[in-house]
């Protein structure tokens, strides 16, 4: 519980000097939708009846806070995600940090709560080649629930001269491994995603992407295809 109000009151502390530097806030939104709801690798809807999501982001500086909302299935009470994060990106030559706290919050059931503690790390080149690095860590997975870490690198990458009417397409592709604490009954794994995205300098963009991982007979973790636009402003 110690470590849990530790990552609130961060967040609280990320998200102060936004909410007092309003008059230099910068707010944009996110809706969309997709065929299916994939997080890092993990079936979020057990129906496969599609996911809709939409989010809200206030950044002053180098300061951001944000909330985003999905629709998911776990076979269980649990309809709908709300997340919470904030955090800070200060620059340190060539990178751009990310240091911040998130929130997963199931309101329909209250034991499924997990905050994860982020720092990442991103690496962008003239060329419009972008690297991260990331590293997130949960001391609970959900109620009473064992700590583990999540460790994520991602490439993406604009196609020179690919473009599908007013859509400049670019690539992307990501491995990720979830580590649990020792004696935890869920499986450690390592999942991938590589995939296509066409994006509109007017904020529109589509998603083409395949991810898998090596968890073998279990249909959450079972590899997918995944189409999804979203449209920013």
């Amino acid at each position: 519980m110690k470590l849990k109000a530790f990552f609130l009151a961060t967040a609280l502390v990320c998200g102060a000097p936004a909410v007092a530097s309003a008059q230099e806030a910068t707010t944009s939104v996110n809706v969309g939708v997709a065929s299916s709801y994939q997080f890092r690798g993990v079936n979020q809807n057990a129906d496969d009846t599609g996911q809709v999501f939409g989010g809200v982001d206030v950044s002053a500086g180098a300061f951001y806070v944000g909330t985003w909302v999905s629709n998911v299935d776990f076979g269980s009470k649990a309809n709908l995600e709300v997340d919470l994060y904030a955090g800070y990106k200060p620059t340190i030559g060539p990178v751009t940090l990310d240091i911040g706290v998130l929130a997963y919050i199931y309101p329909q059931e209250s034991d499924l709560l997990i905050y994860e503690g982020k720092v990442a790390g991103t690496v962008a080149t003239e060329s419009g080649v972008s690297l991260t690095g990331s590293v997130f860590y949960s001391p609970e997975y959900g109620k009473n629930g064992p700590s583990y870490w999540y460790y994520e690198a991602a490439v993406s990458a604009p196609i020179p001269g690919a473009k599908i009417g007013p859509f400049g397409l670019s690539a992307m592709a990501s491995v990720g491994s979830q580590t649990f604490e020792s004696g935890a009954t869920l499986p450690d794994y390592t999942n991938w995603k590589v995939g296509l995205t066409a994006a509109t300098e007017g904020g529109w963009a589509v998603d083409v992407f395949y991810t898998d991982t090596d968890v073998d007979n279990d249909k959450l973790y079972e590899g997918k295809g995944v189409i999804q636009l979203k449209r920013s402003f």
